[in-house]
């Protein structure tokens, strides 16, 4: 394993589906097709009707790094972010809508960031009359350039609820490398540049942390709890794991034959490699994949309009009695009997 290897994120991170929205939407709006890509990185071809679901993050990394060098778009990542800021991303736009002031709105969205995206961990610091705004993780890939711009991007946006969409920030630093999509970009002129940093930042004067939010999120209603807060960034301990592997394998159940090896790489992993950790921590991939089978079948038995046949079928079984087999040594009951 070479040293950039070393340096990247745990593999297994996982992102808030509402998110892929963003994505879908910037693409249309270049004329790219989007159904290839989603496939190429077994992302759902379909929307997704439910936004607080899990998908695995590996992909959306994957996704807008090729959109960007395939279609000739060198500040995709800033398109996305700026198509659909995060405050308006379903699953972060009641969290945010409460808050009053740039500086409660930037520790809310602190706090909930990791229940968005699992390795996703961002704070604030005053320093020399400045306030920063930062983003610590280490890249999910290699080159990781356009994620980077989108999160620069998405971070400047925030402050403009408060600021307005003519503020730029005093000083910005990045991970990447000298850049000049960044250095001409309209959203960074008369901000001074540092690249090779350890962390994205923005600077601002810290008395606008008082400032007033004058642009709501859309008017969304004023949700009061933080919820669904998933913090998998540490994939040695064995519940996260399990938790992080669970949301996968439960979200592509009914994927034709879905075997570890597709797991692996869906999460961008390779099979060994994700064998050697699941071994680790003595985790077994079929009694994973049998609660999510499990999870599935007792969610659509709840269905009166549901037919058990089809039930089976969706998972991937010839046959009824083989489900029927099945059901039982999970639940000690047949379908008919669970459904009764």
């Amino acid at each position: 394993m070479n040293e950039v290897d070393k340096q990247l994120q745990p593999s297994i991170t996982l992102v808030k589906a509402a998110f892929l929205q963003q994505f879908k939407v910037a693409m249309e709006n270049n004329g790219v097709k989007v159904e290839p890509y989603l496939r190429r990185f077994r992302l759902p071809l379909t929307d997704v009707t439910d936004p607080h679901a899990y998908l695995p993050g590996k992909p959306f990394w994957h996704l807008i790094n090729q959109v960007a060098v395939e279609e000739i778009i060198p500040d995709f990542g800033m398109q996305v972010a700026q198509v659909t800021p995060w405050y308006k991303v379903e699953s972060m736009q009641k969290l945010l809508a409460k808050s009053r002031s740039l500086g409660t709105l930037l520790d809310t969205f602190c706090e909930i960031a990791p229940s968005q995206s699992s390795n996703a961990r961002f704070n604030t610091h005053i320093e020399n009359a400045l306030c920063w705004f930062e983003y610590h993780g280490l890249p999910v890939i290699n080159n990781d350039i356009q994620m980077e711009l989108y999160r620069l991007t998405s971070m400047i946006e925030l402050v403009q609820l408060a600021t307005g969409k003519n503020w730029r920030p005093l000083e910005a630093r990045l991970m990447m490398n000298k850049n000049r999509v960044v250095e001409k970009n309209s959203i960074l002129d008369d901000c001074e540049l540092v690249f090779s940093q350890t962390n994205t930042a923005i600077a601002f004067p810290a008395g606008l942390l008082n400032a007033t939010i004058t642009t709501r999120p859309d008017d969304a209603p004023v949700d009061t709890d933080i919820k669904d807060s998933l913090k998998l960034d540490d994939i040695q301990n064995r519940t996260k794991l399990i938790n992080a592997l669970h949301e996968i394998i439960s979200y592509y159940i009914t994927e034709d034959k879905l075997t570890i090896e597709m797991i692996a790489d869906i999460v961008g992993m390779s099979t060994r490699s994700l064998q050697r950790l699941m071994k680790k921590h003595d985790i077994s991939y079929k009694v994973l994949l049998n609660a999510a089978r499990q999870q599935y079948a007792e969610t659509g038995l709840k269905n009166p309009e549901a037919k058990i046949s089809d039930i089976a079928y969706q998972l991937g079984y010839n046959d009824t009695a083989h489900f029927t087999r099945a059901f039982k040594r999970w639940t000690g009951m047949t379908p008919s009997q669970y459904r009764n």
